[in-house]
């Protein structure tokens, strides 16, 4: 669909084998040949978990700003090859749906229909978690950001895009923040009325709790918060700005 794609940068983590880089990049950039829009920036990352214990420890992760819009897609597999060739498949569904996106745009009011994005939709399976001690966690990813009003299909959507299985959005109807969140046996939940804590808090938590997330308000600037473990044992923070 489009030729004007910006370089790939590639970021490689961990004993990624020999040549890794360079075929998982030349997979993304058939993929972006799809793209429906000009791609501006591209990021690729692969990394090897180190813990024999982990049953998937290759990752393969690309972020995608295609003409302003974000389009994510990750995996994990046994092997470096493996997560390459999923990464693919859901590279080129979130550029699918983004493209029917878009069509319906043209064609109507610009709202997708309902459900009509989550047919076909890839199997997910969980990130593995390297074990980092408690003690050692860090925030090494914080994001704040302003979101328009939307309503669950349309919190629906952006997720998918994204590739998460959560999202953090200002509810249309009530204006209050919530939390759509992708259950493991299918379909979806949404967490609202988030108890306000602080940072150390909302830790303490987390890691006692087993959760992906902990949804909360800063206690003292009453800011929408989601804290999450990532894949690589240390925390990011999701903070909803507007």
């Amino acid at each position: 669909m489009t030729t004007d794609v910006a370089p790939i940068e590639v970021t490689l983590r961990g004993n990624v084998g020999e040549g890794a880089g360079a075929n998982a990049e030349e997979t993304v950039a058939k993929a972006l040949d799809h793209a429906p829009g000009p791609v501006l920036k591209v990021h690729l990352v692969l990394d090897w978990l180190p813990d024999p214990a982990v049953e998937r420890p290759a990752l393969a992760e690309v972020n995608v700003d295609v003409n302003g819009r974000l389009v994510r897609a990750k995996a994990a597999a046994p092997t470096m090859s493996e997560a390459v060739d999923e990464l693919d498949q859901r590279l080129r569904r979130q550029l699918a749906e983004l493209h029917e996106q878009r069509r319906t745009e043209q064609r109507s009011t610009g709202i997708p229909s309902p459900h009509e994005w989550r047919h076909g939709d890839l199997p997910r399976r969980p990130t593995p978690y390297f074990p980092r001690p408690e003690d050692d966690r860090e925030v090494v990813r914080h994001k704040s950001f302003a979101s328009g009003p939307m309503n669950v299909d349309e919190a629906a959507y952006e997720m998918s895009l994204l590739d998460h299985d959560f999202f953090l959005y200002q509810d249309a109807a009530t204006q209050q923040p919530m939390v759509l969140q992708r259950l493991d046996a299918g379909g979806y939940t949404v967490d609202q009325n988030p108890p306000a804590m602080s940072d150390t808090d909302a830790r303490a938590r987390l890691a006692v709790s087993g959760e992906r997330f902990v949804f909360y308000l800063d206690a003292t600037t009453r800011t929408p918060r989601l804290l999450y473990l990532r894949y690589d044992g240390n925390y990011g923070l999701i903070e909803l700005t507007g």
